[in-house]
């Protein structure tokens, strides 16, 4: 039988609890907006952003402003700010978790801030 005297089962404990928090804290670190549900996001900006975005591109190609020569957001802080602007320039009506679902969204499909 194996037996660990209660010192090193202190370490123990005092290492898991630590890996654990670790492990935690890199989760959120790996996406800046992890309150947000990608896929209502997704949804969002299908039904919200995309006609203006096309719009506002030659042939109709919206998806082209996220693209690293022509996005002009460079920061995490950037598009949220982004996010929040237009849903209010078009009136939305979105709360705070509907912008950060979308923000997600762009980050993940786009972006890949960290």
């Amino acid at each position: 039988m194996f037996f660990l005297e209660e010192d090193s089962v202190s370490v123990l404990s005092r290492t898991l609890i630590t890996l654990t928090v670790l492990t935690c804290a890199s989760s959120a670190w790996a996406n800046p907006f992890p309150a947000g549900n990608r896929e209502h996001g997704r949804s969002l900006h299908a039904s919200k952003c995309v006609s203006c975005h096309n719009s506002m591109m030659p042939g109709n190609r919206g998806e082209e402003l996220y693209d690293e020569f022509n996005r002009k957001v460079k920061t995490i802080s950037q598009l949220r700010g982004m996010v929040d602007f237009c849903a209010n320039r078009t009136k939305t009506g979105w709360f705070d978790e509907e912008v950060i679902s979308v923000s997600r969204y762009l980050n993940d499909q786009h972006y890949q801030f960290k």
